[in-house]
């Protein structure tokens, strides 16, 4: 009983009144031009910064420390004038960055695979308003709340391995317990629960592909939203294969600082008044828009995104498209010859009979490639991946390929994955990308 009215209740906050009508005004969005949304977008920066500015004791004295005259702040691309905050001043300072009502004041949190955990704090609003962007996102690609959705994340706790929640008819199943034994079950509860859509980590629903290819299984679901980590390209070719089913891609952080949404041509788009993106050669620099009580201006985030060629658009535009998210909080590899190489997921492209693979890095002279691999996998496969590997890092960088069992992949605590763990020192990292 006590589980139910929980679940009563998070349905009636999560679909108030209040977030359909963010849902029609966001949605609304879509149809102006990218004039109209930059217009938009700098009276809603110039209105956080100075409400920041005046309540935060954090960014008073952060920009008095910097020089800052906020009266000549009086655009969007006067953000220049601003310093950058780092993860790690937002760990020193989060109690003095939060300027919102200390009875809505939500907890949150990164969860990566490096052991650095940046805490942050949301409001309801600002839940709402995430929630009311995803939706509209969903919507175009024919996914409405109140549709039947399995949720293939680190929702549940370990000792639970499915919850359903008949108020907005969602079936969680825990992403802890992925493995062959249980590869069956997790098969018979998506089929019989006929889900319209999958909302999962990529490395979550590509384990279960991997698991229903050593079966033989094949699933028919209309469309799978992935979010929360990069999303490769082999990837997405193989779950696509064994759900019969779209994936189309959503990239976010939990700061909320940053949202882009993957289209129907494959190419993102930034959300229209989500946030501010100024895109660097190897991080970008965002300002939030969305969490009024947290404000975040230009927040810098390491990962690495690349855009589409268009040289009439004006850098700060909403109108900026993105061609690929190449590393999403990824370690490189640190080579020999001091190249730093992120984007590497190419090598296992076409790759047949491949389940899992990660590349470990622990010094600067040679890397791991961890594979597990299905009992068909051959010689011309690793001649493969050989070959294809030789293209990014040369013939000359010494590897090894190891091949293991699933369960010594690397992935963190929540269950996420990345293609490559680089475990040296960041000074030997930085040092050794200092050559040349």
């Amino acid at each position: 009983m006590k589980n139910i009215l929980k679940q009563f209740l998070e349905k009636q906050l999560r679909y108030s009144p209040f977030f359909y009508k963010r849902l029609k005004e966001v949605q609304k969005l879509e149809k102006l031009s990218h004039a109209e949304v930059d217009k938009l977008q700098e009276k809603k920066f110039l209105f956080s910064l100075n409400k920041a500015y005046n309540q935060s004791p954090f960014y008073a004295s952060f920009y008095k420390e910097n020089g800052v005259n906020i009266s000549r702040i009086k655009s969007v691309q006067d953000l220049q004038y601003l310093p950058v905050i780092t993860r790690q001043e937002v760990v020193e300072h989060r109690e003095r960055i939060f300027i919102g009502n200390r009875f809505n004041k939500i907890n949150a949190s990164t969860s990566g695979t490096s052991g650095f955990t940046v805490r942050v704090y949301r409001d309801y609003q600002s839940i709402v308003e995430e929630g009311a962007y995803q939706w509209a996102h969903r919507i175009k690609f024919g996914h409405y709340p109140g549709m039947k959705t399995v949720v293939l994340r680190a929702n549940l706790s370990l000792k639970d391995k499915e919850l359903y929640n008949p108020f907005t008819k969602t079936l969680y199943l825990s992403s802890y317990h992925l493995n062959m034994e249980n590869a069956e079950w997790y098969y018979q509860r998506i089929k019989d629960f006929a889900p319209n859509a999958i909302l999962a980590y990529p490395s979550s629903v590509e384990s279960l592909a991997n698991f229903f290819t050593v079966l033989n299984k094949r699933l028919a679901v209309p469309v799978i939203f992935t979010s929360s980590e990069t999303l490769y390209s082999y990837q997405r070719e193989k779950i696509e294969k064994i759900f019969q089913s779209r994936i189309i891609d959503w990239y976010g952080n939990a700061e909320r600082t940053i949202a882009l949404k993957e289209e129907e041509d494959g190419l993102y788009d930034q959300v229209p008044l989500y946030s501010i993106n100024e895109f660097e050669q190897d991080h970008i620099i965002t300002t939030s828009l969305i969490n009024a009580s947290f404000p975040l201006i230009r927040y810098k985030v390491d990962d690495t995104i690349l855009l589409q060629e268009d040289h009439h658009v004006f850098p700060l535009s909403s109108g900026r498209r993105t061609k690929e998210i190449q590393g999403r909080s990824d370690d490189v590899l640190s080579l020999p010859d001091g190249r730093r190489v992120g984007l590497i997921c190419g090598a296992f492209d076409g790759v047949e009979h491949v389940l899992l693979s990660q590349i470990v890095q622990e010094d600067q002279y040679t890397f791991n490639v961890n594979m597990v691999v299905t009992p068909e996998y051959n010689n011309e496969d690793e001649a493969l991946l050989k070959q294809q590997l030789e293209d990014y890092v040369g013939s000359h960088t010494p590897y090894t390929i190891r091949y293991i069992s699933e369960d010594k992949i690397i992935k963190s605590g929540s269950g996420k994955f990345k293609l490559i763990v680089n475990n040296m020192k960041e000074e030997t990292q930085r040092s050794f990308s200092d050559i040349g």
